[in-house]
This record gives structure tokens, C-alpha cells and sequence, in this order.
């Protein structure tokens, strides 16, 4: 099984922090956020890391990792970027953002869920947004479940008031796809992107090039492929802020983030 991270884009909601490194190298608990994301792809069985960068691509030095340029990072968004691995798009993966701490047992509940295409996704989020003023709640990747815990709508644009509280969830930016679900995505993104310029506006995206991977995903529900999600409750954090990095180690306790908790007294 391969791991897929995306790391390219340029961080600029960090200010001065990101200007010179990506966001997946700054300091999260005892060592760089990528570290973290790599050990628990490695942990659940990905013997194989793909590394897709972009924004100061040379402050990241790995060589247990195979790394994919993104020649376009400053015009696309986290789909596009995710296809410049397309040549390893084959098989069973994992794929994660690369600015979210994820605790190691949401990794295991997401490889144990079934499901060709399994998305990770919080089901007690909300309070993760109290004083998040720099990334305000309107702006988080939902989506909607059913009874079956089958995905049913995803994207920015929805509002999570007009549905029951027990069936809106947040996506991390982490998911599993086995062969066929590999398979069912990659085939919908080429016939996508053979019938829009990069222009186009595209579901939620003014243009099909700036795409969310909620937006591929809610196209490929509406065309009837089933999308599973695998439910948790808080145990990650998204790093897309320097608010998010300064509140860190206050919200810690209360979003159960427990190894980062440990990581951090381990650099301490």
C-alpha cells in the first residue's frame, strides 16, 4: 500500500512562518508535522511514501520518501496538486493533507473501515471552532451522512444548520481508497479534466483547477459511487493558521490530541 502526502501548496495564512519552509515542516511537538503524518502511514502499512511538493520543496530532506513536483503549485489547489502523482495513483492508498496532526488511532479506524472509497471525518467538531478566528467555521470541508454511514453530500458551501448535528461531519483531508476505489477516482478526474479547461468553474470551485477533493468527491456520489465515512470524534488538529499553531498546545486536551501531548513533553 502506498501513502500519499500533499505538501506543495505555499501556506500563506502563515505569515512569516512559511514564507522560507512548508507547512509540513514547522515544529509540531517533538519534530516536523510530516514526521508524524509519515510514521502513521507507515504504521498502518504503507511501505511506499509519495510526497508531492512545491513551496520551498528543498527545505524538505527525506530520502524515505519518493518526491513529486508540483510546477504549478501557485495557480492549482489540493486536487490538481494530488494528480501530479498520478503515475502512482494504482492500488490501495492513503492519502492526508499535510498540515493536519492526526492521532494514530483515527489512522486504524480509517484502514478498518469498509468501503472502496473511506473518508476520515469528525463528528464532534464544532467546538474546534470556538475562538478560531482566522479560520471561522464557515470555511470547513463538511459532509453529510446517512443512517448507513454512507457519504451523501461534501463541500465548502454547506451549511451545517440545515442538517441534523448527528449527520454533519468535517473532513480531515485523510482517506483510504482500495484498487477499485483508485481506480473510480482517477477515471473521474480525466474525464473531468478532458471535458473543462482549467478555468472552468467546477462544483463548489470558481475554477476546476482551484478543486477541493470534496468537490471530486461529491461528483463522483452524484454519479452513484459509494464514499464511506469513517467516524471520529475529535483526536486531530488542522495547522493552516498561525492561530492554529499558537493555540495548539491550549485546545490539545479538549480535541484529545493525547500523542501530540506526549511529543511535545518528549521535546520539552
Amino acid at each position: 500500500m502506498r501513502g500519499i502526502v500533499i505538501a506543495a501548496g505555499m501556506g500563506v495564512r502563515m505569515g512569516a512562518l512559511t514564507e522560507c519552509r512548508p507547512k509540513c515542516m514547522l515544529e509540531v511537538g517533538s519534530g516536523p508535522l510530516l514526521d508524524a503524518t509519515i510514521e502513521r502511514m507507515k504504521m498502518v502499512g504503507c511501505d511506499e511514501i509519495i510526497l508531492i511538493v512545491g513551496h520551498c520543496a528543498d527545505q524538505i530532506d527525506r530520502d524515505d520518501v519518493i518526491r513529486i513536483q508540483n510546477l504549478d503549485f501557485n495557480n492549482n489547489n489540493i486536487l490538481h496538486s494530488l494528480m501530479y502523482a498520478s503515475e502512482y495513483m494504482h492500488g490501495p492508498l492513503v492519502i492526508s493533507y499535510s498540515d493536519i496532526w492526526v492521532e494514530p488511532d483515527i489512522y486504524t479506524t480509517l484502514l478498518k473501515t469498509e468501503g472502496d472509497i473511506v473518508i476520515a471525518a469528525d463528528c464532534d467538531w464544532r467546538p474546534y471552532y470556538e475562538g478560531r478566528t482566522e479560520h471561522p467555521l464557515s470555511e470547513a470541508e463538511n459532509i453529510i451522512f446517512n443512517a448507513n454511514e454512507d457519504v451523501t453530500h461534501t463541500g465548502k458551501t454547506i451549511d451545517p444548520n440545515g442538517f441534523p448535528e448527528n449527520r454533519c461531519a468535517e473532513f480531515l483531508g485523510l482517506w483510504h481508497m482500495t484498487a477499485a476505489g483508485t481506480d473510480a477516482f482517477v477515471k473521474c478526474f480525466n474525464r473531468i479534466n478532458s471535458a473543462l479547461s482549467l478555468t472552468d468553474p467546477f462544483q463548489d470551485a470558481k475554477e476546476w483547477q482551484k478543486s477541493y477533493i470534496t468537490d471530486i468527491l461529491r461528483e463522483m456520489i452524484n454519479a452513484g459511487q459509494q464514499v464511506s465515512a469513517a467516524l471520529v470524534e475529535r483526536g486531530w488538529a488542522e495547522l493552516d493558521t498561525r492561530q492554529d499553531i499558537e493555540r495548539l498546545p491550549e485546545v490539545a486536551e479538549r480535541q484529545r490530541l493525547y500523542n501530540y501531548i506526549e511529543s511535545a513533553k518528549t521535546k520539552r
